[in-house]
């Protein structure tokens, strides 16, 4: 019976040096992490779902579906319609060529969570910059080329609206077969929890990149 109580008496002060050694263990680690950042117990799927859909939209050229889910709700001033063939020609390609690609896993910040990501899209400032002489050269070479120029001419003598636009759209066409260049973007999409979901923060990097690089 004595050697009962013995081993009993070995064992709760085995256990009790065990749950000591414990406590002081739990404290070295919080003091020694006490200046290190969030910990992510586990992948968030809704921030995953969020960032996913906004990309979607992207893609499809649905600015006002990107917008919502900004956090805000900002107005992008991408969401109108594009004015006239060519403005429809742009955004259909520029739409056209959106990809993307995650850098790893969501990790935790001090205000949600948040995950590297690189955006690649064509250069809207790379079909734009030499539009300009574009248009003017092909211009000069259809006057010269033309063999009625009641085609070309109004009553005024001046251009016709009808034969400047094909000539435009005739151009932008040649700087997106030409000169358009890809442009790629790393950066870190920031996201918060609020009102039972997740938003993406409409940071500056991320706006320049959902743009093409006209947004600044």
């Amino acid at each position: 019976m004595k050697r009962n109580t013995r081993k009993m008496g070995f064992f709760s002060f085995l256990f009790g040096l065990m749950g000591l050694c414990a406590a002081v263990f739990g404290v070295y680690l919080a003091l020694s992490n006490r200046d290190a950042g969030p910990v992510l117990v586990e992948q968030p799927a809704a921030a995953g779902v969020r960032v996913q859909t906004m990309m979607d939209a992207l893609v499809a050229g649905d600015y006002e579906t990107v917008s919502g889910c900004l956090y805000g709700n900002p107005s992008l001033g991408l969401d109108r319609a594009a004015e006239g063939d060519v403005g429809q020609m742009f955004w259909e390609a520029l739409a056209a060529s959106f990809r993307w690609e995650k850098k790893g896993d969501f990790h935790a910040t001090a205000s949600g969570v948040s995950l590297d990501v690189t955006i690649t899209a064509m250069d809207l400032n790379s079909v734009t910059e030499n539009l300009r002489l574009r248009s003017q050269t092909l211009l000069e070479q259809r006057v010269q080329q033309a063999e009625n120029v009641s085609e070309i001419y109004d009553e005024n003598n001046e251009y016709k609206e009808a034969f400047v636009m094909a000539v435009l759209y005739d151009a932008a066409r040649e700087a997106l077969e030409q000169d358009a260049r890809e442009i790629s973007w790393d950066l870190t999409m920031n996201l918060i929890y609020e009102n039972g979901q997740w938003w993406i923060m409409p940071e500056p990097a991320l706006l320049q990149a959902i743009s093409g690089g006209i947004l600044k």
